[in-house]
């Protein structure tokens, strides 16, 4: 089970008051998403610059408009196809804005080693998504694995406000998405070979 399934439930009661509240302003979904997107470039600047524990807020607040945009679309009754697609496919810019903040942040000071780590990272982010969103065209589910975008975001923003954890954390989240994106090809390759076909 994801962070974010297992989460939302103890949050609920809150997302529900504030989406209620957003609802009462008349901010769409899709304005959320962009909304989230622009903080989440903003973070990516402000990493560079070298403003960590900054950062580390606005990327909670970021957080925040990914996980109300999809309440709020249901809430609203514009939950669409569509509406999923734009908000999976803003994800992967805002998780590009952030990474390569920190990656230039690190370009500047000169740390070679964890420059690549960045840029390690960026790749195993983005191979996390595809291996998900490739395998959902042959298997029902292919949401395995505990480095999905709410873990990621969430190790981050940890690793930035309390900054002597930063690299391990860093390090983890290297580890943990290649390891992610290797179960769900695994997993993939199981189902299909288990799937009888016509």
């Amino acid at each position: 089970m994801s962070l974010r399934k297992t989460l939302y439930p103890k949050v609920e009661p809150i997302v529900t008051r504030i989406v209620s509240f957003l609802t009462s302003q008349g901010i769409s979904p899709v304005q959320l998403t962009l909304a989230g997107a622009a903080l989440s470039l903003l973070t990516g600047v402000i990493y560079a610059k070298g403003y960590l524990f900054l950062g580390g807020i606005l990327l909670f607040v970021a957080g925040a408009a990914d996980l109300l945009d999809g309440p709020l679309a249901r809430s609203t009754g514009k939950s669409s196809p569509f509406g999923a697609f734009l908000d999976s496919t803003v994800d992967r810019y805002s998780d590009f804005f952030v990474f390569a903040g920190l990656a230039t942040h690190f370009a500047r000071a000169g740390e070679a080693f964890w420059f690549f780590v960045m840029l390690g990272i960026i790749l195993g982010a983005f191979a996390v998504s595809y291996t998900k969103a490739r395998a959902e065209n042959f298997i029902k589910d292919c949401g395995v694995g505990i480095f999905g975008r709410s873990e990621r975001i969430l190790l981050l923003i940890v690793g930035t406000l309390v900054t002597p954890l930063l690299k391990l954390a860093l390090l983890v989240l290297l580890i943990g998405t290649h390891a992610t994106a290797l179960q769900r090809i695994l997993h993939t390759k199981k189902t299909l070979a288990e799937t009888p076909r016509n």
